[in-house]
This record gives structure tokens, sequence and C-alpha cells, in this order.
């Protein structure tokens, strides 16, 4: 980078390209300038483009296609942290049975049982601050 903000020039860039994201600069699907381009623009190494691409990667921000582009991604879409997915299927299981039982429906116990299992091992895997936060160490 040209100027030092007191922040890494790999943040600087990501940051630069983030306005340009979010403002529409660069619309969603476009594509980002090269690495090259970020290189000369910025003044900068190639490990230094990477890393600020590699932070709107994290961020949702982008997407690349091997052999193609890194791409804009706005809003940003973000994949879920591995323990979300079957927390929100066993949260759904279980609110299933609730309403089975809230209709007067009979309930097998064996079924019960299952969900709640399958609820408590789900929510086992959430990670310890989290669960710390919730106040609770059980499912």
């Amino acid at each position: 980078m040209t100027e030092f903000r007191g922040k890494p020039a790999y943040l600087q860039l990501a940051d630069t390209l983030r306005r340009r994201i979010e403002t529409g600069e660069i619309p969603n699907g476009a594509p980002l300038p090269s690495a090259a381009e970020l290189m000369k623009e910025f003044s900068v190494s190639s490990t230094v483009v990477k890393n600020g691409i590699s932070v709107l990667r994290t961020d949702g921000l982008v997407v690349g296609h091997q052999g193609k582009a890194v791409f804009a991604q706005y809003p940003p879409v973000v994949a879920p942290p591995p323990w979300a997915t079957p927390l929100v299927d066993a949260a759904h299981a279980l609110a299933d049975l609730v309403q089975e039982m809230a209709e007067g429906l009979r309930v097998e116990p064996a079924k019960a049982r299952e969900v709640l299992s399958t609820w408590r091992a789900a929510s086992e895997q959430l990670p310890e601050p989290l669960r710390a936060g919730l106040g609770r160490d059980r499912g």
C-alpha cells in the first residue's frame, strides 16, 4: 500500500475491496480485478493480494472459481459452522414431536427417545464458549 494506516497491507486491501463490493462499485457476480491488476493498483506483492482476498472469502464477500476469477458476492454468503445444520435439524424434529403431542396425537416412546437423543447429541457439538454462554452444559 502506498500509505501506512496502522493496519497490515492485506487488511487495507481487503477493506478497500469490501467497500467497493458493498457500494456496488464491484457489482454482485462481477469478477474482481486480477491479482496482477491489484498488485499494480495497490503497489503490493502477490502475497498481500492473496491474503486480502482470503479475508474477503472468509467473510463470504467473494467466491473463487478455479481457473476463472474471483467474483463479488453481495450480500455475503457464509457457510454455517459444522454444528449448525445438525442442531437445526434436531430442533425441527423436536418441534414436530411437541406439535404432535400438543395435537393430542399418540407419540411412541421410542420415537420420543430417539428425537431427544438426537437433540442432545447435536447440542453437545456446540463449541464450549457458546454452550457456556447459553448457561447450560446439557442438551
